[in-house]
């Protein structure tokens, strides 16, 4: 009926809760995303979980045990050298020796472990403590023990072979350290089933490291031994009887190396009648000079049967490395930071 109200009433649109529900969520989104955009745009982010370094294994464990000895080595030699007492000869040499070898020793074994991590705020260190000859002769022997024990114990061949390298350098800074301040020269051995008495170094069995490098120590020791008997013809006096004596040591290990591989009388003895040698042998300079070069080859054979003998066999043949290594100096070597590895010989310092 016209003009009344029922002719001009408007219709309810129909109420949808699910709409209204998905509204409300948009809107929360959008809220959420407007906070994120913010707290972006002035520099903040939501916290996440700091990351984690990965605990280092056997291996990794022996190599920077070999950096951080190396590393305190180096630095207490370089400050005793900054004292008068240690700018004085023969001191001062084996310090600059002792804090040469062991920067080289570092950088060999890897330098120091970066993980990439944030460094942690600490508090401020203690000033280093300049160390006096005895505490410095004490942590070289530490040291050396330790690396002797890891040379013997770690899984990795390569590895083993420049720890044993590094550990005879040690021995020997041990030494020359002992002779220039007077003092007593400390054991370097790693103890034996908690003893602190070298144990005997028997040659291992064919069991405990290969034919292959048994039977290079075998030739090594052999043409040591032809080499030292001409020298010993060459030479008078105590460098004579040096000779006969090198000469009669070297071809009983030879003999004892030979027997323990298996090849000893056998078509596979890789002993010979006779050995190429240097001309100009009756300058005893040229004969002293062979001594070294023939001791030094020792030292190379047992380095590298180190790095293919097993694990808890290698003392022996560490033995070894530090005996021709000091043979060879008793003929006048020079000392190196790497003994029985020919290939760091021509690497600079530092």
């Amino acid at each position: 009926m016209a003009g009344s109200p029922a002719m001009h009433a408007q219709p309810h649109p129909h109420h949808d809760p699910d709409l209204a529900s998905r509204a409300r969520r948009v809107g929360v989104a959008l809220a959420t995303l407007l906070a994120l955009a913010l707290l972006a745009g002035c520099g903040l982010r939501a916290e996440s979980s700091p990351p984690v370094a990965r605990t280092p294994d056997a291996i990794e464990q022996v190599r920077a045990r070999t950096v951080a000895d190396s590393l305190a080595l180096a630095q207490a030699a370089g400050a005793l050298a900054a004292t008068p007492a240690g700018a004085a000869e023969p001191l001062a040499g084996v310090l600059a020796d002792v804090a040469s070898f062991s920067d080289q020793h570092a950088q060999q074994a890897g330098g120091a472990y970066v993980s990439g991590l944030p460094t942690p705020t600490t508090s401020p260190s203690t000033p280093a403590v300049t160390p006096d000859a005895p505490t410095l002769l004490a942590q070289l022997a530490a040291a050396t023990t330790t690396s002797l024990a890891d040379a013997d114990a770690v899984d990795d061949g390569a590895l083993a072979r420049l720890v044993a390298s590094i550990a005879t350098s040690r021995a020997g800074l041990t030494a020359r350290l002992a002779q220039a301040t007077g003092l007593p020269v400390p054991t370097v051995t790693p103890p034996v089933d908690g003893a602190a008495t070298p144990a005997p170094t028997p040659a291992p069995s064919p069991s405990t490291a290969s034919a292959t490098d048994l039977d290079a120590l075998a030739l090594a020791h052999d043409q040591a031994g032809f080499g030292f008997e001409v020298i010993a013809a060459k030479l008078a006096g105590d460098q004579r009887a040096a000779a006969v004596a090198a000469a009669a040591a070297n071809r009983s290990a030879g003999e004892q190396w030979a027997r323990a591989s298996g090849s000893d009388g056998t078509a596979q003895d890789p002993r010979r009648a006779s050995y190429a040698l240097p001309t100009g042998l009756d300058d005893p300079t040229a004969a002293v000079a062979l001594g070294r070069t023939l001791e030094s080859a020792v030292a190379d054979a047992y380095a590298n049967a180190v790095a293919g003998a097993p694990v808890g066999a290698r003392l022996p043949l560490v033995d070894g490395l530090q005996a021709a290594t000091g043979a060879a100096g008793t003929w006048g070597a020079t000392p190196v930071p790497f003994p029985g590895l020919p290939e760091q010989t021509q690497k600079p310092a530092g």
